[in-house]
């Protein structure tokens, strides 16, 4: 698992295998995280906004996006399971990508962004990368595109979300 260590690799299917079996269907789950943790918890999900305001995004996540921006609003949240913190997740909107036809995403509150952006069905992904980090475990971020506009959203596997699946 080394090789997944300190940096973010493009998903494929030789990358996915590196990933513990436990981990595999969750860094690959095209559909929406909360619903597929709804699912496997047979429990309610809710958001813990952290953050949510205009800030700067960091080189790396700059980079994934098509066209460069100066403004961004970044949103971290936890999703948790009886208050128990599952998954951290990390959104990053460039201001185009919320407004017009996606203004909806500048009232989403403490909803789940997924309701926005699998609202119908499957939102296309255009990139998803895994990575491990010590201590903390795996996570994954994907690019998509809401109505033609790019969001990129990294998620964190806590340690805790095994612990609340139902078999």
């Amino acid at each position: 698992m080394k090789k997944l260590r300190r940096s973010w690799l493009n998903l494929d299917h030789a990358v996915l295998h590196l990933a513990p079996q436990v981990w595999q269907d969750w860094l690959s789950y095209p559909y929406s995280l909360t619903q597929y943790i709804e699912r496997r918890t047979q429990k309610s999900v809710s958001v813990q906004v952290l953050t949510d305001k205009n800030q700067l995004v960091l080189n790396d996540e700059q980079d994934l996006f098509p066209r460069s921006f100066s403004r961004c609003r970044v949103r971290e949240v936890y999703l948790c399971v009886d208050d128990t913190p599952v998954v951290f997740a990390r959104s990053i909107l460039p201001t185009s990508s919320s407004t017009g036809i996606n203004r909806d995403l500048l009232q989403i509150g403490n909803k789940p962004l997924g309701e926005v952006l699998f609202k119908n069905g499957k939102a296309p992904i255009l990139m998803r990368q895994v990575t491990e980090i010590a201590h903390i475990g795996f996570g994954r971020r994907s690019l998509y595109q809401l109505r033609g506009h790019p969001i990129l959203i990294s998620e964190f596997f806590l340690p805790a979300l095994l612990e609340k699946i139902v078999e």
